[in-house]
């Protein structure tokens, strides 16, 4: 799924460069921005690197990176690239906005309750039903045979921050939600939009009420994930997963294929195929047969 996000117009890198008081590339001064997209180097969180993409001309793109990063021509060295990535994002955002993700579609057998808002640029599939108080934000596809049930929320933003001195700033989310088939969502339950890509819900799982799913997560297909279960940003949970009652899991955390989390539990690393997960923290425990 690409992570990468165009822009409704191009602008001119020397305005972005003037903006953001970023110093002057001589050779970019004539050059289009036209997307943006976000990438790390093995995981390394000091050594994220942002990259806003131009149109055909070389460079393909240029990217924001730590002083201690490679030197390249096309690399822009600053103290803080998710900062002033994110800065970048919101400003682009604000003065040209992006392209929708998707156009407004309901299916003609979708039931929309009278109270549900379902904003513009929102996809939805056959049969699908859409309960009372639900809100779709703009960016979501919500594919055939779902049920969303009353007052849920999604596409909503995420809740990412950036710590600038004594400031927090928010960051700013213009991702999109992809919702297979056959997905069950329960009552209150939030799923927010992506940073840049999508925050994704694969085919036949079913989540129960008062669930957060949080920006960036994937969730494979045949879930089972109980109420009251939080699930932090950047998480990966493979397919036929068990989500106890309760249970958190931190952020980028990868649950693989046929995990059970027992009620309550809190995970905070990766786990193994079939592994069965209880406590705090959460430990892999024997299976009973």
């Amino acid at each position: 799924m690409s992570n990468l996000r165009y822009l409704k117009h191009k602008i001119l890198y020397s305005k972005l460069f003037n903006h953001m008081g970023l110093a002057r590339v001589s050779w970019a001064e004539d050059l289009y921005i036209k997307s943006i997209s976000s990438f790390s180097n093995k995981g390394n969180f000091e050594n994220l690197q942002f990259t806003t993409s131009i149109l055909n001309e070389e460079p393909k793109s240029l990217t924001f990176a730590p002083f201690e990063s490679i030197e390249h021509k096309y690399v822009i060295k600053v103290e803080d690239p998710k900062n002033i990535f994110f800065k970048t994002v919101a400003w682009l955002d604000q003065i040209i906005e992006f392209k929708p993700l998707y156009s407004s579609y309901i299916a003609n057998t979708a039931r929309i309750h009278k109270t549900a808002v379902v904003s513009d640029e929102v996809y939805i599939g056959q049969g699908t039903i859409i309960g009372a108080g639900v809100v779709i934000y703009p960016n979501v596809k919500i594919g055939d045979s779902c049920i969303i049930e009353a007052n849920s929320v999604i596409g909503n933003a995420g809740f990412g921050i950036v710590q600038e001195g004594s400031q927090n700033w928010m960051v700013p989310h213009v991702g999109g939600v992809i919702v297979g088939n056959n997905v069950r969502v329960g009552a209150l339950t939030t799923i927010d939009r992506a940073t840049i890509g999508f925050t994704i819900i694969g085919d036949f799982s079913k989540i129960d009420d008062r669930v957060h799913i949080a920006h960036n997560c994937v969730i494979g297909e045949k879930n089972i994930i109980c109420a009251a279960t939080s699930v932090a940003g950047s998480v990966t949970i493979g397919d036929d997963c068990w989500l106890g009652l309760g249970c958190n899991i931190k952020e980028k955390v990868y649950v693989a294929d046929g995990t059970t989390i027992g009620i309550g539990a809190n995970v905070f690393h990766d786990t193994n195929s079939q592994a069965n997960m209880t406590g705090y923290p959460a430990r892999r425990m024997p299976r009973l047969e």
